[in-house]
């Protein structure tokens, strides 16, 4: 009789493996685009997923708890900064954000802080309290505050509650 080789009864193992290692791959990249963040969420994405995680009532939870919402407004804060420098090509994000102007327009500050509790989140938070001086900065380039109101209605589409 005809002689068989072991593999022709097996099957074969390679082409096997290329369709389940093909198989399996496609399955994860789908899981990959699927819970794909975007670079800037990352952070608020983990703080989330750890949030969940962790256990009901825990100082674990509330340490979390305060750490997202402190990264959410930082967040919002760099937002409108971005929103409100868009058409302004004198300035760029990181000028404002990493150094601290004089604060001398007072009008401007006061209209556009009062606006952010408003629309934002409560100013009586410590963190946002201590980036503020990121939007006194707006006001001292001479951005008008219709401009920066106009971001911050852009950036904040509903206030932002947190239990601190």
């Amino acid at each position: 009789g005809k002689t068989h080789h072991i593999d022709e009864f097996q099957g074969n193992e390679q082409q096997y493996l290329k369709e389940n290692t093909h198989t399996f791959l496609n399955h994860h990249y789908t899981q990959l685009k699927r819970d794909a963040v975007p670079m800037e969420n990352v952070r608020i994405s983990i703080l989330a997923h750890r949030l969940v995680a962790s256990k009901q009532n825990s100082t674990e939870q509330q340490r979390l708890q305060k750490e997202l919402s402190q990264t959410l407004n930082a967040n919002h804060i760099q937002q409108i900064v971005s929103v409100a420098l868009s058409n302004n090509n004198d300035y760029s994000v990181e000028e404002i954000t990493q150094k601290r102007m004089k604060l001398t327009q007072y009008n401007c500050y006061t209209t556009v802080t009062q606006y952010i509790h408003e629309k934002c989140f409560d100013l009586q938070n410590e963190f946002v309290l201590n980036k503020l001086w990121t939007i006194a900065n707006l006001c001292e380039i001479h951005l008008n505050d219709f401009i920066i109101t106009n971001a911050i209605d852009q950036t904040c589409r509903n206030r932002l509650h947190f239990d601190y």
